[in-house]
């Protein structure tokens, strides 16, 4: 599996789409698609609309919508503005959510039962 690193000390701005995971140390300006993961670490911010991913993980700061139909966690240090849509969620204790979330059940993919 791909994984992109956006390293610490590093700042992107614009839509990002990702074949594969993504690891955000530095500061991202703008929306991400991932196909697999998002994780956001202790140093890791993202200003944007909307991060869209199967799986999520925020050690960070988020200001953004997340949408993960697999789960969502936000660990005890994780600061997150904005909602949450997601068939699992883990909160931390410590970690600070403002928003509203949504529970959703996971997508099937067209065809399978």
């Amino acid at each position: 599996r791909t994984v992109t690193i956006i390293a610490k000390g590093t700042e992107v701005s614009g839509a990002l789409i990702i074949d594969g995971n993504i690891r955000i140390d530095g500061v991202i300006r703008g929306d991400i698609t991932a196909t697999d993961g998002v994780e956001v670490g202790k140093t890791g911010v993202v200003v944007g609309t909307t991060i869209q991913s199967k799986t999520a993980i925020i050690y960070g700061r988020v200001e953004g919508h997340l949408i993960a139909p697999q789960h969502i966690t936000l660990g005890g240090k994780a600061k997150l503005l904005g909602d949450i849509k997601t068939g699992n969620l883990v909160i931390e204790e410590g970690a600070i959510f403002h928003g509203n979330s949504t529970m959703m059940k996971e997508e099937q993919p067209k065809g399978k039962e």
